[in-house]
């Protein structure tokens, strides 16, 4: 019997450990999807941003490539040029031509920063240049300059690289034609020399987003290798001189070059596991890649791969802890069932066993009289055998009916089976026992009393009562702890819906800031080319007719003319400035160690070939060193100084003091001087753009000069200010972090 019931208690517990272990599996397997779907989401997001950067990146370069079209557009249809270009060519010693030649040429080299400029004849052959030039310079051009002049149309070049120099420059071919009687003929070529460091790398190698390894390449195909055509950002080199050969297929450069596009995966050229998306180039040989490694898009999901893991063991632990529980309450119940089982042995004991059992036993007969007793029977109840045996067996009991009751049962029903009753001891103290009872007969089989062994469970009761309170315990823990994974589900679900949010949030500023740009690249390219085309053809035709027919005009009428060209350098001064001041918040910032003294006096020697013979004096006082941007914070000096040097020069002596010091946690410089000054009551118009204090024709200017100074220190993170008296000078501070 007892074997059966731990066989089915074996059983028991072995269904409830495979319910364990298949609640968990289901767990884990319910954490991994949520990982996966988690990080698939991230991988999309992902390629949707590499995506709208490929696109940006494409229409920046698109928009660039049409700026430096419109710039040979204005040689390509200036026909004052052409003349002067076939009049030089016909009269090399024509000096008018000559001048007017080299005045547009550097004109534009100048308004765009053009590297060089060299005009060619029908052969090719160099007849002016701007600055040196390669002796082999025809030659490594010529299939650019020959399909100019065929085509009689502006050409832009692909990417070459100097032999000697090692210099890596783009070039546009521009045929300079002649038209006579409706005859178009090609007598020579312009070469615009383009320096791609200047603002096609810059603008290839800005992120829009803050990325430890985002990337642009521009590749183009040369044979059987990918050429890197732009400075790598994770590699020491120099333009076009990484290839890589287009059979390692794996890498996205080599896929462009091969003709797919989109969002691919695959190994850059460190090797390493990227995303990146790949476009061509409208209208050239080139190639947009746009690639950020897999580690930094799915850094993210570590962390909730970590916080799902952690409610997955909770979870697990959850389960461990009730089928522990319920395995306890099955040992519990095995417990009392040997124990009953036992009791049952017991009574079929004969009776020269009776007083071997440490249990109380008696034997009662019909009339509910004691027959025997054993030793425990004399111990629980505090009387002697003798006293015990004849007595009523319901007057041991504190509730004596219910005994009595309970030996009727067991003659009525031949067993009794753990009733409960309270045997009092002689000195008052209580026994909590149960009582197991059957009947006995004869021979004959006729019933002759009933034999009744008494179990003590005042331990039992007491261990039972501990169980109940531990189950009990145990309920409201897995009830708290259940409530707190509830909670901490909420929490994640809410943190989920926050980030979802963010990202949607992102994606729409993303969005927006694209429209912004390509606003702002619109608006810059209508101001470069709309306006200044207008602008040079006005000041050419004045120039022209003040030259042309300086015998018949007027001094009133030369005047005017003299007024209208100096208008139109003004209002070119002006346009210059407007776009400095826009690009400024799109220039990418490369930071540095300056010498602030060596910046200072390479500025004052500027301005003194600028103004010569100016009675001005500069004092350098200490000035500590900073980082910063070595081009953008050249321009502040170069816009302060310039202001010190343009209001004193009323002074009898001009004195102008350049100095610096360190105030906490940044480096806090100035300018000052002793000329006009300014009304302090007017300082919120000071930085403004196009605001003046002072009158236009005392003070030449565009007003843009500080606000360009405000605009590049705030892109350094520090602030500009100023004080000043009228008529008693003034004083420009602006400050730069300190390095830590």
């Amino acid at each position: 019997m007892t074997d059966s019931v731990s066989e089915k208690t074996g059983k028991s517990f072995f269904i409830s450990l495979i319910i364990l272990i298949a609640a968990s599996i289901l767990v884990v397997i319910l954490g991994f999807l949520s990982f996966q779907s988690q990080k698939e989401y991230i991988k999309n997001s992902a390629k949707h941003q590499l995506t709208a950067i490929a696109d940006l990146k494409v229409s920046e370069i698109n928009n660039w490539q049409k700026e430096r079209t419109g710039d040979a557009s204005v040689i390509y249809f200036n026909r004052a040029f052409a003349s002067n270009v076939s009049q030089y060519l016909d009269d090399p010693y024509s000096v008018t031509a000559k001048e007017n030649i080299l005045s547009l040429l550097t004109a534009i080299e100048k308004a765009y920063r053009y590297k060089n400029l060299l005009l060619l004849d029908r052969n090719r052959k160099v007849v002016l240049s701007l600055h040196k030039y390669d002796k082999a310079f025809s030659q490594n051009h010529s299939a650019l300059i020959d399909e100019a002049t065929q085509k009689k149309e502006i050409i832009f070049g692909d990417f070459h690289k100097d032999k000697e120099a090692g210099e890596v420059h783009l070039s546009i071919a521009i045929p300079v034609i002649i038209s006579k009687s409706n005859n178009k003929t090609v007598i020579g070529c312009v070469m615009m020399i383009i320096d791609p460091h200047l603002h096609l790398y810059p603008m290839i190698k800005s992120w829009p987003v803050p990325s430890s390894s985002g990337e642009t390449l521009l590749v183009h195909r040369e044979g059987d290798d990918v050429v890197y055509l732009n400075v790598l950002r994770h590699l020491k080199n120099m333009p076009m001189e990484i290839k890589r050969s287009i059979n390692e297929s794996e890498m996205p450069a080599v896929m462009a070059v091969l003709g797919q596009r989109g969002v691919v995966e695959g190994t850059d050229y460190r090797h390493k596991k990227v995303l990146a998306a790949i476009q061509p180039v409208p209208g050239s040989p080139w190639f947009l890649v746009s690639k950020i490694d897999e580690d930094e898009v799915f850094a993210p999901v570590v962390t909730r791969f970590w916080v799902t893991l952690f409610f997955v063991v909770i979870i697990i632990a959850t389960l461990g802890l009730i089928f522990a529980y319920i395995r306890r309450h099955q040992q519990a119940n095995l417990s009392r069932r040997k124990l009953e089982l036992e009791e049952r042995e017991r009574s079929l004991y004969a009776r020269s066993l009776i007083e071997a059992s440490l249990d109380p036993l008696v034997t009662i007969n019909t009339g509910g009289k004691i027959m025997d007793v054993n030793k425990s029977t004399e111990s629980v109840t505090g009387l002697s055998r003798d006293e015990l045996i004849g007595s009523d067996f319901s007057s041991l009991f504190t509730e004596p009916k219910k005994a009595e009751e309970g030996y009727k049962l067991a003659f009525m029903d031949g067993i009794v089976r753990d009733y409960p009753l309270a045997i009092r001891n002689v000195a008052g103290q209580i026994t909590e026992v149960l009582y197991n009872a059957a009947v006995y007969k004869d021979n004959s089989g006729a019933v002759q009393g009933v034999f009744a062994a008494a179990r003590d469970v005042t331990e039992l009761k007491r261990v039972q009562r501990e169980l109940k309170a531990a189950h009990d315990d145990l309920e409201e823990r897995v009830k708290y702890r259940t409530i707190e994974l509830q909670k901490a589900n909420e929490a994640l679900e809410m943190e989920i819906r926050e980030r979802k949010e963010v990202e949607n949030l992102i994606i729409l500023r993303t969005r927006l800031l694209e429209m912004t740009n390509k606003e702002l690249e619109s608006f810059s390219y209508s101001v470069s080319h709309d306006l200044r085309a207008p602008l040079r053809a006005i000041d050419g035709y004045s120039r022209m007719i003040l030259r042309d027919h300086a015998d018949t005009l007027s001094s009133e009428t030369k005047r005017r003319f003299e007024l209208i060209r100096s208008n139109t350098h003004v209002m070119g001064k002006l346009i210059d400035d407007l776009l400095s001041f826009s690009r400024l918040g799109r220039m990418e910032i490369n930071m540095s160690r300056l010498d602030m003294e060596g910046l200072i006096n390479d500025v004052w020697k500027e301005l003194q070939i600028i103004n010569p013979g100016g009675n001005y004096a500069l004092i350098i006082k200490d000035i500590p060193e900073s980082r910063g941007d070595r081009t953008l914070i050249k321009q502040v000096y170069s816009n302060l100084l310039s202001n010190a040097v343009k209001y004193t020069k009323f002074k009898n002596k001009a004195y102008i003091e350049a100095g610096g010091y360190t105030g906490g946690n940044e480096n806090i410089y100035y300018i000052k001087d002793n000329g006009v000054g300014f009304d302090m009551s007017y300082y919120d118009k000071l930085f403004g753009v196009f605001q003046r204090l002072h009158s236009a024709d005392d003070y030449e200017g565009t007003g843009v000069g500080l606000a360009i100074v405000q605009r590049i220190i705030q892109r350094h993170g520090g602030r500009v200010w100023a004080e000043g008296k009228v008529d008693d000078g003034a004083t420009f501070y602006f400050s730069l972090q300190r390095e830590e």
